[in-house]
């Protein structure tokens, strides 16, 4: 009977710790991207683009404030490179397509169709502002609700990418998509940054040409959440959310992979420039 006691208590602390960490462990990983000034990573991506997973990988060096981002394509388009510097070049982006047009030395609006097409995200979601903002208002809709504990599940440990980290689980059974009446002068981007959604998704789901090609009036659906399932992996170290996982109500929908991750490295100014000796600009 002792032993039986001893067992109880031992699992009703474990109980505990878990039901503890599914709090404090998204709570430090807020406070560690709320930290971020300087990254260097290597995005490893899977996006779901017309029902097909499509992946890519690029190399990125970001700066918070201002914002300022390189990306070297290493997939589907070697040798791409871009970067933007908020507040400069009329705010567009400086492109080198690696092929006959680079002579033309393009500048892009990193908003364009020529920049975004088939991407579920913006070069200027670049960082973890995109996962901060998902993992904040996935935790804010859990708790309005009181069902924190119901949505937000702390899975225990894993090793990913050499790594370790902490697994966590967060669901939204109550997903679904919703009549939205378009108000006047909105676009699409301006629907799913109000609510925190995802404005590719939106797009999809309405067969819409182009995210500004709504009007006053129109009746689209929205979905009432990001999506009802996210796996994140968030280094027990670094704090961050190095592994995100995306499902809708079709399934897989995106995943991001940081590799290679560096914060707060030291990065001297030219490297945001395209005179930098290593760029090709």
């Amino acid at each position: 009977m002792k032993h039986f006691f001893s067992l109880f208590a031992i699992l009703a602390l474990a109980g505990m710790s878990f039901a503890q960490l599914n709090r404090t462990i998204p709570d430090e990983s807020l406070l560690a991207m709320e930290k971020i000034q300087t990254l260097k990573y290597r995005l490893v991506k899977k996006e779901r683009i017309k029902g097909e997973m499509k992946k890519g990988e690029i190399q990125v060096k970001y700066h918070k404030k201002p914002f300022k981002v390189y990306i070297y394509v290493y997939d589907p388009k070697p040798g791409v490179e871009i970067l933007y510097v908020q507040g400069e070049n009329n705010n567009k982006a400086h492109v080198n397509p690696n092929n006959f047009l680079s002579v033309l030395d393009p500048n892009l609006d990193p908003m364009g169709k020529m920049l975004r097409k088939d991407e579920h995200h913006t070069i200027l979601e670049t960082g973890f502002e995109f996962s901060r903002s998902l993992l904040t208002n996935l935790r804010k809709r859990a708790n309005d609700e009181d069902r924190y504990d119901e949505y937000c599940e702390y899975k225990g440990e894993v090793t990913w990418a050499n790594r370790s980290c902490h697994k966590l689980l967060l669901t939204y059974p109550d997903f679904k998509w919703e009549t939205y009446t378009v108000k006047k002068g909105e676009s699409v981007i301006d629907i799913a940054k109000d609510r925190n959604l995802n404005e590719y998704m939106i797009l999809e789901k309405n067969k819409l040409s182009w995210y500004d090609k709504v009007s006053e009036g129109q009746k689209i659906q929205i979905p009432n959440i990001y999506a009802p399932k996210v796996i994140i992996y968030i280094d027990k170290i670094l704090k961050l959310p190095i592994y995100q996982e995306v499902h809708d109500e079709q399934g897989l929908f995106e995943i991001y992979e940081y590799h290679g991750l560096i914060v707060n490295p030291n990065i001297p100014s030219e490297e945001f420039t395209k005179k930098y000796k290593d760029y090709h600009f």
